[in-house]
């Protein structure tokens, strides 16, 4: 069970001098003093709502887009503190492409995001299982599978079925990805303008829709409300995240 983004049902070394101690206690955000002091203190929860969660990333994300990125959490006395252990609020399933990093677009730093990435962003077992790790273990409150404008896997998966596929990907495993995308091609309806673009966000959805039904932990945790999957799309002109259209 998906909801849109808004929770609706549906980023020269100086010359070397003595270095003071970092003050991490009081450099850190608030949201770092839940960070665990030890990597076996990693089952603690992040101690921020999925709400919260993604209220943090819409925040960051209009920073970014407007140009005035606030590059929090990535000094000295941050990565000092989550050295010892991270607690992630959200974690992001988002394509490989060059171009969409989740910390830059979201104006997060060290620690605060979850990321894994794979072309298309698609879910097979290992994503899955990397997934539900940093919900149980780490602590995350919220999923976002973040689609993109003119995704290179989306187009080759749509290409390839209506007869245009690349004699380069002869031999290759990127029949393999193509596969994982060709149910958000095929759902796509008659008519549609743009296919692509249509093909983007049906794609992020059904990774949520993926991710809720495949997962029984992670669905346990969504209908307990502890947990909120969502399904996204970046546009590649503005820097703008906003919630699927599929």
């Amino acid at each position: 069970m998906a909801e849109d983004m808004h929770g609706e049902a549906v980023h020269r070394p100086a010359p070397r001098k003595a270095r003071p101690k970092p003050k991490a206690a009081a450099a850190a955000p608030p949201h770092a003093a839940a960070a665990p002091e030890h990597p076996a203190a990693a089952h603690a929860v992040s101690g921020v709502s999925p709400e919260a969660a993604m209220a943090r990333l819409v925040a960051g994300n209009e920073r970014y887009a407007s140009g005035f990125s606030a590059h929090p959490d990535n000094d000295l006395a941050r990565r000092t503190l989550v050295s010892s252990g991270q607690t992630p609020f959200a974690t992001i399933l988002a394509c490989a492409d060059s171009r969409v990093a989740p910390e830059l677009i979201f104006d997060q730093g060290l620690g605060d995001l979850f990321v894994c990435r794979v072309a298309g962003n698609v879910v097979d077992d290992a994503l899955l299982a990397s997934l539900e790790y940093s919900v149980i273990h780490l602590g995350s409150s919220l999923i976002m599978t973040l689609g993109h404008e003119r995704c290179g896997a989306v187009k080759a998966t749509l290409d390839a079925l209506e007869g245009r596929g690349s004699p380069e990907d002869a031999g290759t495993k990127i029949g393999a990805l193509a596969a994982l995308i060709t149910p958000a091609v095929n759902a796509i309806q008659p008519g549609v303008a743009d296919r692509l673009d249509a093909a983007v966000s049906i794609n992020a959805s059904h990774a949520a829709a993926e991710i809720f039904v495949r997962s029984p932990p992670l669905r346990a945790r969504v209908l307990a409300g502890k947990l909120k999957i969502v399904a996204a799309r970046y546009d590649l002109d503005d820097g703008r995240v906003t919630p699927t259209r599929a």
